[in-house]
């Protein structure tokens, strides 16, 4: 018998081996878990900071193209406006220097019976 009590306290004395790593195993187990949630709402804050972000960076992204838009609109119009300026300055100068016009701005006087008197011959 004296076998069979060995045999039983090495078995015991394994089982409890076992049983000390089993509870290591086990409290290392819960260590996890606190640690998986604390990322987990870690994460959870992220997301929802990131979620309230990005929102926002489109909407300053969105302000800010607007107003690049406005500027290109008020610069393609101003252009615009020179070239029409300058093309109707242009054909008023053309128009005051033009000999054809000034020829039939020239007033010819007219008689009292409204008959223009013309010259015969050279007129010198």
């Amino acid at each position: 018998m004296p076998e069979n009590n060995s045999q039983q306290r090495q078995v015991q004395e394994e089982a409890e081996e076992v049983k000390v790593i089993m509870m290591n195993n086990m409290e290392k187990n819960e260590e996890r878990k606190e640690k998986v949630q604390d990322l987990d709402e870690r994460a959870g804050e992220l997301k929802s900071k990131s979620f309230h972000k990005t929102p926002m960076k489109a909407q300053k992204q969105m302000k800010c193209d607007n107003v690049k838009a406005s500027w290109k609109l008020i610069a393609v119009v101003g252009v615009m406006a020179a070239i029409i300026i300058i093309v109707a300055v242009i054909m008023l100068v053309n128009k005051r220097s033009s000999p054809e016009i000034a020829h039939e701005r020239v007033i010819t006087p007219m008689h009292e019976n409204g008959i223009i008197p013309t010259t015969i011959g050279g007129g010198m």
